[in-house]
């Protein structure tokens, strides 16, 4: 198949550890990454995610601590494997919080496919309805309208990239499998804020929309994923610095 993924950090935010896994030292804070992953090596450049939009503007308007360095901008990112905005032909959500939207008007020709089931909650969100930033869920209503796709279910993407809905974290929630040459890649979005102990140990993060449903989806990732990857954990760009193929 031929196909890669690239961990890449656009920014952090600063999280209690509770809220990265159930009930784990609660007051502790620790600032995580926000990744992508860009999936190389098929017809178009995938980015799975987008991170977030103006640190300052949306620490001013959820309460949640966010930075972001020069290196960490999607353009920079993007220019260490030779691509421009321009170049993504797919930004696939896994859900539509607001340390995942952030780069979606970034993107002039790349489809926006999520769950249909998420934008709807996300446009009418309960609580709390802060996990889900106006700006950009507008921005995915109108203007980018004409560029979203909305999937129902599990769905092949592109060859080798398919989606698998697990609810839990969101309603709309869905976890991203990629066929790469050395086994089976599984991008679990939040299923898990990170690999150990969310992932080893099979503990959901601190807010989940069903506890069930991510319990569950935890143990199917484990079941059937050989690379476990999560979008809040630094481990990511030690264990796999070059990639994974």
């Amino acid at each position: 198949m031929g196909l890669e993924i690239q961990p890449m950090n656009l920014g952090e935010g600063e999280a209690d550890t509770s809220f990265m896994v159930w009930s784990m030292t609660p007051g502790e804070k620790r600032w995580i990454p926000c990744s992508t992953y860009l999936i190389l090596g098929g017809e178009t450049p995938i980015l799975v995610d987008a991170g977030f939009r103006d640190a300052d503007e949306l620490q001013a308007s959820s309460g949640f601590p966010f930075r972001q360095s020069a290196e960490q901008t999607l353009e920079a990112n993007l220019r260490k494997h030779g691509l421009e905005a321009g170049d993504i032909g797919i930004l696939l959500f896994t859900h539509l919080h607001l340390d995942h939207t952030g780069v979606v008007d970034k993107l002039p020709n790349a489809k926006l496919v999520m769950q249909r089931t998420e934008l709807g909650y996300a446009a009418a969100p309960h609580f709390p309805d802060l996990f889900y930033d106006r700006v950009d869920i507008g921005k995915i209503v109108d203007p980018l309208w004409k560029q979203v796709e909305l999937i129902d279910g599990d769905t092949e993407i592109a060859p080798g990239v398919r989606t698998v809905v697990s609810g839990g974290h969101s309603p709309g929630h869905q976890m991203v499998y990629v066929d790469v040459d050395s086994g089976q890649a599984i991008i679990v979005g939040d299923v898990a804020y990170v690999i150990d102990p969310g992932l080893t140990q099979e503990i959901p993060p601190g807010y989940s929309v069903n506890t069930r449903d991510t319990v569950e989806a935890l143990r199917k990732a484990n079941r059937e994923g050989d690379y476990l990857l999560p979008m809040h954990d630094h481990a990511v760009y030690d264990l796999y610095p070059d990639g994974i193929r």
